[in-house]
């Protein structure tokens, strides 16, 4: 696959799984507020400035190669969504998308404190982050 066929794909797939994360859903998705590393694990990060993928795991990457994830649709994705929020490229926080709703259950995400463990996204912005 050639580079440009490759970063065309990787956009489609970054915008799939953002437009995805961004659905009635958003308010339910989670952080866990308290892993160290926001970017560990993380298969794809998006700038929360432009909504554009900056960034594509290895093997994410292969399985959008072999077919596996659709990057038009998102169809096949589950995973660790990272938000880059400085322009580094780096996820600083990332969220979920795993499960039949691509959610972790919403009695998971509001069972314990706001700012760590897991927990809300929207609450986790509100209550935890200062820009």
């Amino acid at each position: 696959m050639s580079r440009r066929v490759r970063r065309l794909a990787t956009v489609a797939m970054g915008a799939a799984v953002l437009l995805l994360a961004a659905g009635p859903a958003y308010a339910h998705e989670c952080v866990n507020a308290s892993k160290k590393n926001q970017a560990a694990g993380v298969q794809v990060v998006v700038s929360a400035d432009t909504g554009e993928v900056v960034w594509v795991s290895n093997g994410l990457q292969h399985r959008i190669d072999q077919g596996l994830v659709n990057p038009d649709t998102g169809e096949g994705f589950s995973g660790l969504l990272g938000f880059d929020l400085n322009g580094d490229a780096v996820a600083d926080v990332s969220t979920f998308i795993v499960g039949p709703e691509m959610e972790i259950p919403e009695q998971a995400q509001f069972n314990g404190p706001a700012c760590r463990g897991i927990t809300n996204i929207e609450i986790f912005f509100s209550q935890c982050v200062s820009f």
